[in-house]
């Protein structure tokens, strides 16, 4: 994965500072990821990752790379929920 990760962002010409600002993950979690330090990323990452790097999830990471935990929006209460 690591090696996909890289070869794919110098491709396109983006340091690691470029992808960081593109993404929106921190630099030094985008290296991190990149160099191995972080074994699983969330799925959120990776798509992100992915779309800048215009790949698919799977084209970058291997199923165990990735997890499924992801940030969902809270939802609103209305007052008329059920229980």
């Amino acid at each position: 994965m690591r090696n996909k990760l890289k070869e794919k962002r110098l491709m396109l010409g983006y340091t690691q500072d470029k992808m960081s600002s593109l993404t929106g993950i921190e630099r030094t979690k985008y290296t991190r990821i990149e160099n191995g330090g972080i074994k699983r990323v969330t799925i959120d990452d990776a798509f992100l990752i992915s779309k800048v790097l215009l790949a698919t999830i799977e084209d970058i990471f291997l199923p165990n790379d990735v997890y499924g935990e992801h940030k969902r929006p809270k939802r609103k209460s209305t007052g008329t929920d059920c229980k």
